[in-house]
């Protein structure tokens, strides 16, 4: 009887989503966060109607996977290209600004050493997931603020890796510098390999798949790449996601508009799950403790500003608009803020109060960036 108890989940999971995503829309709130409140509704937060299962999130980081895919798809590897310094300074930027006022700020607060290094490190990637969602559903997934923010996304997830590798080595007493060495090479290797040799391997591949006549080749050239890439980019320990991205970019050098069209359903079906699951991580009890609600509101400002100054200064030469979006959208820290806590908690060398600000700003910049974004839209150009 197992499997009727995933057919339900699954089943209430996506029919919650689409009612909330259908309501959100009515009242003029982004529907995207219809999904995280459908998510917060059912889960150990509200009504305790589903509870998180290993089955759930694979759901979920396939949500995650076929959301950047399909942004991918609707971006050109040429374009990322031109943007890739301005992308890289203000991954750059984006970094060093928050973690050096979040940890500075968590010294001041007494936390140790090591712990303030842990819930800095916390400040430092962002979650190109809730942004890409945003873009794409506002038709903004083509304009030069976009591709600065997807470039600069997985700049970013680089140098949080290589940021994480350093603290954990730190926090263990010593740092392994041929480790991080031998990362950094990997990463650029692997880049290397997508920008110079992936769209020519692409269309050969395409070509012979055709001359073997199967049915569907777009599709199932498609779904190879991406699972091979999302497992490639998790394996040397960058987020899945990239890798979802990358194959996307790849992808959209077939130009199919066919492509697009065969991925729409999946993307309505797999990616709500994604944000329903966001919702059922938030547990208010944690957000709403009167002990810590001041400075994890202090720490969660610290997070926005130094994103949005530091991220946006470096989208500078593009003018105010393409830089207070660029800003706005690297907000957000989403899953991956959660996984620092969570390693910095399992290792014991943050509090279980430190651990709750920084839930409480993952959920707090998940939960604005969308309104952020949605009113920017609105008031000014989106170049």
């Amino acid at each position: 009887m197992e499997h009727l108890s995933i057919l339900f989940d699954l089943f209430l999971i996506f029919v919650s989503a689409k009612l909330f995503n259908y309501l959100f829309q009515k009242i003029k709130i982004p529907p995207m966060i219809g999904e995280i409140a459908a998510g917060l509704v059912i889960g150990a937060g509200g009504l305790h109607l589903i509870k998180e299962t290993p089955l759930l999130d694979a759901f979920s980081e396939l949500g995650a996977m076929m959301l950047l895919f399909v942004v991918g798809l609707h971006t050109r590897l040429k374009d990322m290209l031109k943007i890739g310094v301005d992308a890289t300074v203000v991954a750059v930027l984006g970094v060093v600004l928050p973690m050096v006022l979040g940890y500075s700020f968590i010294l001041f607060t007494e936390h140790k050493g090591i712990e303030a290094l842990f819930v800095a490190t916390a400040l430092v990637a962002t979650s190109v997931g809730i942004t890409a969602r945003v873009l794409k559903d506002m038709n903004l997934e083509n304009t030069v603020s976009a591709k600065i923010i997807l470039g600069a996304a997985v700049a970013d997830d680089i140098l949080g890796l290589l940021v994480l590798a350093v603290v954990t080595g730190e926090t263990n007493g010593s740092i392994d510098v041929y480790k991080i060495l031998s990362l950094f090479i990997i990463v650029v290797l692997f880049l290397a390999g997508i920008f110079l040799i992936g769209s020519r391997s692409i269309k050969m591949l395409k070509t012979r798949l055709e001359k073997m006549k199967l049915e569907k080749n777009e599709f199932i050239l498609s779904m190879t790449i991406l699972l091979g890439l999302s497992f490639l980019t998790s394996y040397i320990g960058m987020a899945s996601i990239v890798g979802a991205f990358f194959a996307g970019l790849l992808m959209a050098e077939l130009e199919d508009q066919h492509l697009g069209d065969m991925f729409d359903s999946i993307y309505e079906f797999l990616v709500p799950f994604f944000f329903v699951m966001i919702g059922m991580k938030i547990q208010p009890h944690l957000l709403l403790n009167s002990s810590i609600l001041l400075i994890a509101v202090i720490y969660t400002l610290i997070a926005i500003a130094g994103k949005y100054v530091g991220c946006g200064l470096g989208a500078a030469r593009y003018g105010f608009g393409v830089m207070n979006f660029v800003g706005l959208g690297m907000i957000p820290r989403g899953e991956v803020g959660m996984i620092v806590a969570l390693i910095g908690l399992n290792m014991g060398v943050i509090s279980s109060s430190a651990y709750a600000l920084i839930i409480f700003m993952v959920v707090a910049t998940t939960l604005i960036t969308p309104f952020l974004l949605s009113f920017a839209a609105k008031h000014w150009q989106v170049k």
